[in-house]
């Protein structure tokens, strides 16, 4: 990027949320900026400041409205005389001592080694090796020169550890920091569902190592899964430094692709994981009473890609955050902004008023007219005309001087008058011009309160349903007692019974299901059978109530079964009992036909040839 003050390369984010650098506050603070230059070797320009005597990268405090590059360039400028252009980037910001701000470090790399033009403020200057820095040294910029120090391991390794920030520029690659995954529970707005990835199938260390050099691609392919085309066409790095950050999987990735490294400070700022379950059964969709679904994932068994995006589900619901880019510099193109309308019209205005100050400096034609009937009166008296006629000349020159005069002068007050509305016009315009900008600035305020209201309420709301789903998936998940697995299965076995009397049998529990839950549901399934209680909503009861309504529906169900008023065709419904002695007597109602059926002799069918005629 150039540029206008001092043309450099930089690489950053926008200013956001969390991150943002407030250039007034920022001053009324006292926060700092600096640059460490780096050339080949590696070495570092310091320079030894003549106040305390320590070794550090020229910088200073930040003025006005400055930013903090901003900042670190005038100072540069103003303290060894040049700011070179390249390629910068932030690579630390640390607390000042005391409380006195923030200092942001730079760092860009250089060809080769320069000489500074030292200001006042420095006595000393040299290019030093990291292993032979000059004493004393800044604590602060010894460390900084420390953490960049080392290979592409060790700077990956420090900006997972948080000591050096994302993105991070090395030789030929740009290091972010990136998530792999969220857990929990989160949000599909393309397939309107709610997903559940368990903590303890992902946050493992198996699934870490797993991770290494995963494909970073820029967007899904259509296919969702990578194949050679795709791959050439979307590939913009590799994972290769994973790690488990609180709930989630982290990493440093390698990106390749400048382009790719713009946007990811800029528009796509998160991250999509495109993770295979192909074992059976490892998943499991639950339709809940409210309409809502929820997809239970199982344990991962393919991770296909890592894909950079504007919006990833594992946001859950709030601004984008898979990818860590949290300087705050610029990188892409500085766009010219364009003027509002207010101020066009302004400065139109100023054109017109600046015309005609200039016609009015060419007033002085009318004096260069005088100027002419002084020099005819000289030149009838020079000539020897008779006085008569030398008076009727001088008279009739003056009377058009004095017209010529009187004209002027009317032609000048005709002019002031005009230039005095031309004035009230351009003050009222002006007025009416502030007032229309100030009007549509409010307005464009409003508009901007209200977008953002309106976002922060849907984020709210998404990340409360968010958070209630994942309450409610974790007691689906959460493994069962040996109590309720006994409840379970006898309420299974008790409606099986019932359900058997009608031909019938009743679905197993749900995965995560309690066993009031499950007893609900299968006394739902009955509820028709009985008069007293089949409009009774199940759901509201407690469960004391509920024990009471279940004995009436299953009783009921029951002597429906004993009397059926009708059986399906081809079905027979067994009614067992005990007679005086104990003996259990099963009788059977329904249709004989599925009884008899097996042992009925096939139909003969007999044709008759009426044709037939004997010999």
């Amino acid at each position: 990027m150039e540029s206008a003050a001092h043309g450099h390369s930089t690489l950053g984010i926008p200013k956001a949320v969390g991150q943002e650098f407030v250039a007034a506050d920022a001053a009324s603070r006292g926060d700092c900026a600096g640059i460490l230059f780096r050339a080949r070797g590696p070495l570092y320009l310091l320079l030894r400041r003549t106040d305390t005597g320590e070794w550090a990268q020229p910088g200073g405090h930040l003025e006005g409205d400055e930013a903090p590059e901003e900042a670190a360039c005038r100072e540069c400028v103003e303290e060894i005389g040049t700011c070179p252009d390249g390629l910068r980037w932030a690579v630390r910001r640390n607390a000042i001592p005391k409380g006195r701000g923030i200092f942001t470090c730079y760092l860009q790399d250089v060809p080769e080694p320069f000489e500074p033009d030292l200001n006042e403020e420095h006595d000393n200057w040299g290019w030093f090796a990291p292993d032979a820095l000059p004493s004393p040294m800044h604590r602060k910029v010894a460390e900084t020169i420390e953490r960049i120090t080392g290979n592409e391991l060790d700077i990956a390794s420090r900006m997972a550890k948080s000591e050096l920030l994302s993105p991070q520029h090395y030789e030929n690659v740009w290091l972010f920091d990136i998530r792999i995954t969220g857990t929990g529970t989160s949000y599909r707005s393309s397939l309107d569902e709610y997903v559940y990835r368990p903590p303890e199938d992902f946050l493992t260390e198996e699934f870490v190592q797993r991770c290494n050099g995963l494909p970073l691609v820029f967007e899904h392919p259509d296919k969702n899964i990578l194949n050679t085309g795709e791959f050439r066409d979307r590939s913009i790095g590799t994972m290769f430094l994973p790690y488990i950050k609180g709930d989630e999987v982290w990493g440093i990735a390698k990106v390749f692709d400048d382009d790719a490294a713009q946007l990811m400070c800029a528009s796509h700022a998160s991250t999509s994981p495109a993770v295979v379950f192909r074992d059976a059964g490892s998943t499991e969709t639950v339709q809940l009473d409210d309409g809502s679904t929820v997809l239970i994932e199982g344990r991962p068994s393919y991770l296909d890609h890592l894909a950079i995006c504007e919006e990833g589900v594992w946001d859950k619901g709030g601004d984008p955050s898979g990818v860590n880019a949290n300087g705050e510099t610029a990188m892409a193109d500085e766009i010219e902004e364009k003027a509002p309308a207010w101020a066009d019209a302004i400065m139109k205005r100023c054109d017109e008023l600046h015309a005609r100050l200039d016609a009015m400096d060419n007033k002085g034609e009318v004096e260069d007219r005088e100027d002419s009937f002084d020099g005819l009166e000289k030149k009838v008296e020079g000539e020897g005309y008779d006085k008569e006629a030398a008076e009727k000349i001088a008279g009739k020159v003056a009377q058009e001087k004095k017209a010529e005069r009187k004209d002027s002068e009317k032609e000048a007050e005709r002019d002031g008058e005009k230039e005095e509305r031309e004035e009230r016009d351009a003050d009222r315009d002006l007025k009416k011009a502030e007032k229309d900008g100030e009007e549509e600035r409010r307005a464009e305020e409003r508009k901007d309160e209200e977008r953002a209201d309106a976002q922060s309420r849907e984020n709210r709301e998404l990340r409360a349903q968010i958070a209630a789903m994942d309450r409610r998936i974790q007691s689906f998940t959460a493994p069962q007692s040996a109590s309720d697995r006994d409840a379970l299965s006898l309420a299974q076995s008790r409606a099986d019974n019932v359900a058997y009397m009608f031909g019938d049998s009743v679905s197993p529990p749900l995965h995560g299901e309690s066993p009031i839950a499950y007893r609900k549901r299968l006394a739902a399934k009955l509820q028709k059978h009985s008069v007293s209680a089949k409009d009774i909503k199940l759901d509201s009861l407690d469960a004391h109530a509920f024990g009471v309504i279940e004995e009436r529906i299953y009783a009921d169900a029951q002597l429906a079964a004993r009397n059926p008023a009708k059986v399906p065709t081809g079905k027979l419904i067994a009614h067992t009992r005990a007679d005086a002695a104990g003996r259990q007597i099963t009788e059977f109602s329904g249709d004989p036909m599925a009884c008899w059926a097996p042992f009925m002799a096939p139909g003969v069918g007999i044709r008759i040839n009426r044709n037939h005629k004997g010999a």
